[in-house]
């Protein structure tokens, strides 16, 4: 999947802002403002608003060498999610952590054999 530019997502963002958090609505006007440009799903504008408000950015140390780090700081949330409920799914660690659900899995794997 192609990201978005910091711009574009500034403006899904705005839009969705407009649309009181209604995220096909924020589409729909999307499409309507901007017509000319690449036209993202509501689930996309969704996702972003929650990375926001988690204080992340779509996009950012991804492919950019900071690999290392982020595995490393991904480890340790995923290893406190899972001792804080060790019921929880892979998909809520994923969503509550932001790290993919198929590091969550290697990393349960890991340290769970």
């Amino acid at each position: 999947m192609a990201l978005y530019t910091p711009v574009e997502y500034c403006n899904m963002h705005y839009i969705y802002g407009l649309c009181d958090g209604n995220a096909r609505q924020a589409a729909a006007l999307y499409r309507e403002r901007y017509p000319n440009a690449r036209h993202p799903d509501h689930r996309i504008i969704s996702r972003l608003h929650v990375a926001l408000s988690e204080g992340r950015f779509p996009g950012v140390g991804v492919g950019r060498g900071h690999e290392g780090r982020q595995r490393a700081d991904g480890e340790e949330k995923v290893l406190a999610e899972r001792k804080a409920d060790p019921t929880t799914s892979v998909r809520d660690i994923e969503r509550r952590t932001g790290v993919p659900k198929s590091r969550v899995q290697k990393i349960l794997k890991k340290v769970y054999k």
